[in-house]
């Protein structure tokens, strides 16, 4: 056996080596998507912003389908890679729209087999733990032809329902926190929808990659439209989390425990609480003309879609 020659002394020969291309940074929906199963429908939203690099611009991460041949209506909501989720959620589409019968379990089946050929065909060149992979996660919206509604939380190969509220994206542990606080059964759509706009504008203004404007879609269940609360506006301004309610509990707890603070101070931060709380209490005692059995909302966060900006 030859024994191996022995490196010489010195620094290394210099070898030429073809530099790495950097591929282009993917578009990401670093994002907050929010879902909602109401005891009369569901609600989805989502922020408007979009991560490329190091550049962020505006375009919708909700899609709606609309089968004018059974009468179903899915909404889709994606938080990762852009490419992927658009993929994803045309395939959930066609898939659907190939149903004979589609129900709202029929549809999740084919939600299921739609994600488990994704992850077996396209995403079978990353390891699940792959920090390359990319990423798909969705809140899914179904109101199926008789009236069903279900709401479904797609996570890599995982499908399975939701019964509450859920989040995802990067802003989903802040929206979490404070849906945890504001959540409670048996809610109407028609206050949820204002319930999760509230979490969305908190988290806008301190997560991390969420921002721009808020798109909402607010759908009733065809079977209990009649019994169902019908949708109403707010005309409280106050762009702040809980319109401005949660700031003015944090000074009267602050003014309160300090004796130095005078108690004028606090009889005001008490009246202005009180005065918007009666406030939101009067605009949904208000009469409601009859409505539809979806919105779609836009809160306007940027310049982007505002169709009034040019009046």
């Amino acid at each position: 056996m030859i024994p191996p020659i022995p490196k010489p002394p010195g620094p290394e020969p210099f070898r030429w080596r073809k530099p790495k291309l950097n591929r282009l940074p993917r578009a990401m929906f670093m994002t907050l998507i929010a879902g909602c199963k109401c005891r009369d429908g569901f609600v989805l939203a989502a922020d408007t912003e979009i991560t490329q690099g190091n550049i962020v611009y505006q375009d919708h991460k909700l899609n709606t389908y609309f089968s004018d041949r059974y009468g179903y209506d899915i909404a889709i909501g994606g938080a990762g890679d852009a490419s992927y989720l658009t993929m994803a959620s045309q395939r959930i589409r066609d898939a659907a729209a190939a149903l004979d019968k589609p129900t709202c379990d029929s549809i999740r089946n084919a939600i299921s087999n739609v994600m488990l050929s994704i992850n077996d065909k396209e995403l079978k060149y990353w390891e699940i733990d792959d920090e390359n992979r990319p990423a798909i996660q969705l809140l899914i919206g179904i109101k199926d032809p008789g009236g069903g509604i279900l709401v479904l939380n797609v996570d890599r190969t995982a499908v399975f329902e939701v019964n509450s509220w859920a989040f995802a994206g990067s802003g989903q542990i802040l929206a979490a926190h404070l849906g945890e606080k504001l959540y409670q059964d048996n809610l109407s759509a028609a206050v949820t929808q204002h319930l999760i706009g509230q979490i969305c504008r908190e988290v806008k203004a301190k997560g991390t990659y969420v921002g721009g404007n808020t798109e909402m879609i607010a759908t009733i269940s065809s079977s209990l439209f009649k019994l169902a609360e019908p949708f109403f506006m707010l005309d409280i301004r106050d762009d702040r989390f809980l319109w401005g309610l949660d700031d003015y509990l944090g000074e009267a707890v602050r003014i309160a425990l300090d004796r130095d603070k005078s108690k004028k101070a606090l009889e005001k931060r008490i009246r202005e609480i009180g005065k918007r709380l009666k406030g939101l209490r009067r605009n949904c005692e208000k009469e409601r003309a009859p409505g539809g059995e979806s919105v779609r909302i836009t809160e306007f966060g940027s310049e982007y879609g505002n169709s009034f900006k040019d009046l």
